[in-house]
């Protein structure tokens, strides 16, 4: 008993000064003066994207920033059954995203997929497919301030 005691703290302590930390945890310190937005393609997914670089912006920071964001949303049949009917469906979202400000003019082109059931219930797949573009918008935006982090 004393044995599997003393094991398991050894491996503890070993474990705790291994420097974990979650991928998107920098993120948060990132702070950006986002000057303009301009939004071309999809309108819910540019709002979310637009609504989630919001959370990274204040005017403290000098450094101003112009971004474009043109986004592509594709929503495809991949599988049918055999009256015809949609089962499947393959979303494919791209975003290309150019950030203009006086030391940096860069572009980021981020590309997502997913599939999705075709449901009975028009309602739910409405919802369902919009929070998947919630969190894919959440996802770029994360990538995105993780690529600016690298940059300053």
């Amino acid at each position: 008993m004393l044995k599997k005691l003393f094991f398991i703290l050894i491996v503890l302590n070993i474990l705790q000064g291994c420097g974990y930390s979650p991928m998107y945890s920098s993120n948060n310190r990132l702070i950006i003066n986002i000057e303009e937005i301009t939004l071309n393609g999809d309108w819910e997914l540019n709002n979310f994207i637009k609504s989630s670089l919001e959370r990274f912006s204040s005017e403290s920071k000098t450094e101003k920033y112009k971004i474009n964001i043109n986004t592509i949303y594709n929503k495809n049949s991949i599988t049918k059954d055999s009256t015809g009917k949609t089962t499947n469906f393959l979303f494919e979202i791209e975003a290309n995203i150019n950030l203009i400000s006086t030391k940096i003019n860069k572009s980021f082109i981020f590309k997502e997929k997913f599939t999705m059931e075709n449901f009975e219930d028009k309602l739910i797949e409405k919802n369902y497919e919009s929070s998947n573009k919630q969190n894919i918008a959440n996802l770029i935006v994360n990538k995105l301030i993780s690529q600016l982090s690298r940059l300053e």
